[in-house]
């Protein structure tokens, strides 16, 4: 796969003004220490300079200076914009990981019929139809969460799609009524099998979960599935 720098991307997330305010910065605390060093030179040489030699001295060096803290000023307020920028979109983020469309749903029989299609990193895979039991239809999966810290440091929230089945919106219902459901990850991981059991006593780990996000069944009715920095989410896809 080829390397793809994408300089807008980074824009809107914070990073580009955040790399732009460091070198304003370093740029700035150069041109001060170079201005300060020229402007005690003289005392440090003990230069017995003219009347005249100083003031052009002095005035270039209180105009380096000014320049300097002016930077060094704009360094900072980029710094800060790109700082609180990544911090919201860090908080805000949400990966598409998926689409599901209601095919059908049949209410007295509490059939519902669905595709789905898995979408990780950028790349759909083939469309998958289930026929499911039940009043919503329901995506599973397990959910590693970082803690802030490492979301500032770029770490977003790890998944794992677990299953999709239907649920009944009466308890009565989803002790008696049939159930099916179908992996949309077959196999074992071991890793979460590890993750799950161990993964919390790790740094910069806050939790190790199963979470789920369910909607009733609609015919017609497509959603797009998201992973957030606290699990699932569902946004209804409107054409």
């Amino acid at each position: 796969m080829p390397f793809e720098f994408d300089f807008f991307k980074y824009l809107q997330n914070g990073s580009a003004l955040i790399f732009i305010g460091i070198l304003l910065s370093v740029g700035a605390v150069i041109v001060l220490v170079r201005t300060i060093i020229g402007l005690l030179e003289p005392f440090w040489r003990r230069e017995q300079a003219s009347a005249r030699r100083p003031r052009l001295r002095w005035g270039k060096g209180l105009t380096n200076l000014l320049t300097a803290l002016i930077l060094m000023f704009f360094s900072l307020s980029v710094l800060l914009a790109g700082t609180t920028l990544r911090t919201y979109t860090t908080f805000t983020r949400q990966d598409l990981v998926g689409t599901i469309e209601c095919l059908e749903w049949n209410p007295e029989e509490k059939i519902i019929i669905v595709r789905f299609k898995a979408i990780s990193q950028g790349r759909t895979s083939a469309p998958q139809t289930y026929s499911l039991y039940g009043d919503n239809w329901e995506i599973n999966a397990h959910i590693l969460k970082w803690n802030p810290k490492a979301n500032l440091m770029g770490l977003h929230t790890a998944y794992r799609l677990n299953q999709i089945k239907g649920i009944y919106q009466s308890a009565a219902e989803e002790s008696r009524r049939p159930h099916r459901a179908y992996a949309l990850t077959p196999g074992k991981d071991w890793i979460w099998w590890f993750l799950s059991r161990y993964g919390e006593s790790f740094p910069l780990v806050e939790a190790v979960y199963g979470n789920a996000v369910s909607k009733p069944a609609r015919s017609g009715q497509q959603f797009e599935i998201f992973v957030t920095t606290s699990g699932l989410s569902a946004r209804r896809w409107k054409k």
